[in-house]
């Protein structure tokens, strides 16, 4: 199959570091360019291997196969969002938990303050 855009920019998430990637230091070149000017297609960078769909899509045959056997031998309709949850849920649990944690600090912090504030 051949790319749909060849000659995409190199994607800087690849090579970058912790503090890179956890402060988003890596997208500062296309945000300055955002910032001089309409983004155009040319300016994105390519896609990350265990990003692309043919990557994901093949990881979620995998869970569907299993979820189709499963579900002939206790015969019953296969279900699509079980094979989805087996895929993703990792991430996805990860995430929730650092939602959960800054929604706690969000609510947390004023009150402590004001609390700090009165003593």
């Amino acid at each position: 199959m051949l790319p749909v855009y060849p000659e995409a920019k190199h994607n800087p998430l690849r090579d970058s570091n912790i503090c890179s990637r956890l402060l988003f230091w890596w997208l500062t070149p296309l945000l300055r360019v955002g910032y001089k000017r309409r983004l155009e297609e040319d300016d994105m960078y390519s896609v990350l291997p265990e990003d692309r769909s043919a990557h994901l899509g093949e990881e979620l045959r995998g869970y569907w196969d299993r979820e189709v056997s499963r579900a002939e031998k206790d015969a019953r309709e296969p279900s699509l969002m079980k094979a989805i949850t087996k895929c993703y849920w990792k991430p996805y649990l990860v995430w929730g938990i650092l939602m959960f944690l800054e929604v706690k600090l969000l609510h947390t912090v004023p009150c402590y303050s004001v609390y700090v504030a009165q003593s």
